[in-house]
């Protein structure tokens, strides 16, 4: 590879790689993270029928988190950045109840604020403007070299 082909793969496909870090505790995680879960697979399947991940080489990655990783657990990475990043938004911490109830101590967990509003399970339209975003990026990056 030479510095006109990085970040596109050898097949000319824009590489995408989307990371859903959650906590899981003997093979259940909480409503909150199990949302935002759901609604990324929803988000991807979109993406996919629209034909907006036609040219994309996708890596999907799940990061099941520990007990001492919860600060991290409800994180959505594309390309390595979170997408209140992409979108402009800010992370706040939550109560979390239904970790609360995994660890038996009171948890507040991660959830992303936009506007006036506080997204607890990250909602399918942020991701997939988080992702678009990205791919916009990628593309006009890649067109450029």
């Amino acid at each position: 590879m030479n510095e006109y082909s990085e970040g596109i793969t050898m097949t000319g496909k824009i590489p995408l790689t989307i990371e859903w870090r959650h906590l899981e505790i003997g093979g259940f995680t909480c409503n909150r993270c199990s949302d935002t879960g759901t609604h990324l697979g929803r988000a991807i399947a979109r993406l996919r029928r629209e034909g907006l991940l036609d040219e994309v080489d996708l890596n999907l990655e799940e990061t099941v988190l520990s007990p001492e990783e919860i600060d991290q657990s409800n994180t959505v990475l594309v390309n390595g950045t979170p997408i209140e990043d992409i979108l402009g938004a800010s992370v706040t911490f939550t109560e979390c109840s239904g970790c609360s109830d995994f660890t038996g101590e009171s948890e507040c967990c991660r959830a992303v604020s936009s506007g006036h509003q506080v997204f607890e399970a990250l909602p399918e339209e942020m991701l997939r403007a988080a992702i678009v975003k990205v791919l916009e990026r990628e593309r006009g990056e890649s067109r450029s070299r």
